[in-house]
């Protein structure tokens, strides 16, 4: 007995042409996509991962900086603008933004008590002209003044005490011609000069080694 060969329904025809359809579809699109056809639009949310993207593929140039922020830097692009605040140190007085620069100290009277004591019969000449002192401002300048009489040249007037000493020996013109030495040990002495007794220090200074 012969079969009978029966032919597919049309809705079974149409099932297959539609799955041969897209089937064909599908690949042809894996191969044949137009340049530019994908985008954001067509991208799932978190599709592209880190390691999906080949090492090296964005560089420096694909990123744009402006969205980017450090972690724990918030306030990083307005750290450079910051101003200090606060009481100023050093060689400053005051407080920031406008701190001031701090005031020479008050002078060390040479032979007062608890200052340094003049030496080798040198004492301060009088008769209404500066006494012999010295102080050191906030930039470690060390500033003399004075008009002494009376002593022995090429001895110590008076020895400056550490912190105010230079650290070389320095040769020092003063009043009347007369040269002064101020020394690493902090001698302060003076050149004799014919028959002048008397020397000037206003206006020497020098910086503390």
């Amino acid at each position: 007995m012969k079969r009978r060969f029966r032919a597919p329904s049309p809705a079974l025809v149409i099932s297959l042409i539609a799955l041969f359809v897209a089937l064909g579809g599908t690949s042809y699109a894996a191969i044949h996509l137009p340049k530019n056809s994908v985008g954001a639009k067509q991208l799932k949310k978190n599709a592209v991962t880190g390691t999906k993207i080949k090492k090296g593929a964005v560089t420096a140039g694909k990123i744009n900086t402006s969205g980017l922020v450090v972690p724990n830097a918030v306030h990083a692009t307005s750290a450079g603008s910051a101003a200090p605040s606060g009481a100023a140190g050093g060689a400053l007085t005051g407080s920031y933004p406008n701190p001031t620069l701090a005031p020479i100290e008050a002078w060390h009277e040479v032979g007062a008590a608890g200052e340094p004591a003049f030496q080798n019969s040198w004492t301060n000449f009088g008769n209404g002209y500066t006494s012999m002192a010295f102080a050191k401002d906030s930039l470690g300048f060390v500033h003399l003044k004075g008009t002494v009489t009376g002593g022995t040249f090429l001895a110590p007037v008076f020895t400056l005490p550490a912190g105010y000493r230079p650290a070389q020996n320095l040769f020092m013109p003063v009043a009347e011609q007369i040269g002064a030495l101020v020394l690493t040990t902090g001698e302060v002495e003076i050149e004799q000069e014919g028959a002048n007794t008397n020397a000037g220090f206003d206006g020497t200074s020098f910086k503390a080694g």
